[in-house]
């Protein structure tokens, strides 16, 4: 197969358009001429704008109620123009079997439980998720591409974040980040641990910067008044691209199971994350060699859910609150140590 033109599919969440990178460079890797063009919900788009294996960026806005089918027929409408030889759904869903059939693309690529594919691809068990979606690579080539995901921006971005990492760098040794949300709430660690951490580590050489979205704002607001107001609280100021740039300055991330996790790992910076409602099995743990992960082993109700819930079912939520805030101090300290010895 020799496409020319090649359009990759993934409206889920942010962390799993991250895990999409290594798919995305592997196509261009082993078809330097081919054009790749990426198709996601807005909200993640920006993960794409800086790539440079990209050709362009196309978006769906699944949560539009009325007026998402009116977007989804002008999209097939735009999807023929481009007269993609290929496309590959990361996301087993019924829209995006339906959009690759009715754009009339010919070789359609996905895992095998969804509909309308020409080339149905293997489920395997047991792989790290980048890993798994590789395996949608089969019918373009047999080779084992890199895995590692990827994260790009540009030179104003970074001169905007380090505008906030150099005076933090000037009064601390270390500069860690705190990405206390999840879409989920049984995934977030217990904001009264949070700001019990940041108390202690607070008489550490350790500056410390709270990460996340607009809905996290208040959520991290909390934290740093109730802490001492010595954190930095960027949640809900940075771009994506502005998130993998400052990210990539920190010595160390302590995030839940959620996007932050993915994009320090994208961004070479050292992981320690919480996994308490969701397992490591799963295959969204942190993938490089020093990272970290902090979970209640031999739970007897762990997993209870695949992208966690709104309420622990057992009404204990256990596989967090036995995650003390002096363990994860504990687990900070032992991290920057080597950083510490390297200085």
């Amino acid at each position: 197969m020799q496409p020319q033109r090649i359009l990759v599919i993934q409206t889920a969440f942010l962390g799993d358009v991250i895990l999409a990178t290594p798919l995305v460079r592997s196509l261009k890797k082993n078809y330097p001429a081919v054009k790749v063009d990426v198709l996601t919900i807005p909200s993640t788009s920006s993960v794409f704008q800086y790539n440079p294996h990209i050709n362009q960026r196309l978006v769906f806005d699944k949560k539009q109620k009325l007026k998402k089918w009116v977007s989804f027929f002008q999209l097939i409408n735009a999807l023929r123009k481009n007269h993609y030889d290929a496309a590959v759904s990361i996301q087993s869903s019924l829209t995006s079997a339906l959009l690759m059939r009715l754009a009339k693309i010919p070789c359609r690529v996905g895992f095998e439980r969804q509909k309308f594919l020409t080339h149905p691809i293997e489920e395997v068990a047991g792989l790290h998720t980048r890993e798994r979606y590789l395996r949608l690579l089969r019918p373009f080539s047999n080779k084992n591409f890199d895995s590692q995901t990827e994260m790009f921006w540009s030179a104003a971005e970074e001169s905007s974040v380090n505008k906030i990492v150099d005076p933090l760098r000037q009064r601390a040794q270390f500069v860690i980040g705190i990405a206390p949300g999840s879409v989920w709430p049984t995934k977030r660690w217990l904001e009264p641990y949070f700001v019990s951490l940041i108390k202690n580590l607070n008489q550490e050489s350790i500056a410390i910067v709270l990460l996340g979205g607009r809905d996290e704002t208040q959520l991290c607001d909390r934290i740093k008044t109730l802490s001492g107001n010595t954190a930095v609280n960027l949640a809900g100021q940075l771009t994506i691209p502005q998130s993998a740039a400052l990210i990539s300055r920190l010595n160390l991330m302590l995030t839940n199971d959620s996007a932050p996790l993915h994009i320090a790992n994208a961004v070479a910076t050292d992981v320690i994350a919480f996994f308490g409602p969701t397992v490591p099995e799963f295959g969204f743990f942190p993938f490089r060699e020093y990272d970290q992960v902090l979970e209640v082993n031999e739970l007897y109700c762990r997993p209870c859910a695949k992208h966690g819930g709104r309420r622990c079912p057992q009404k204990h939520f256990r596989c967090m609150t036995e995650i003390r805030p002096e363990m994860a101090q504990k687990a900070i300290l032992l991290q920057l140590e080597p950083q510490s010895s390297a200085k």
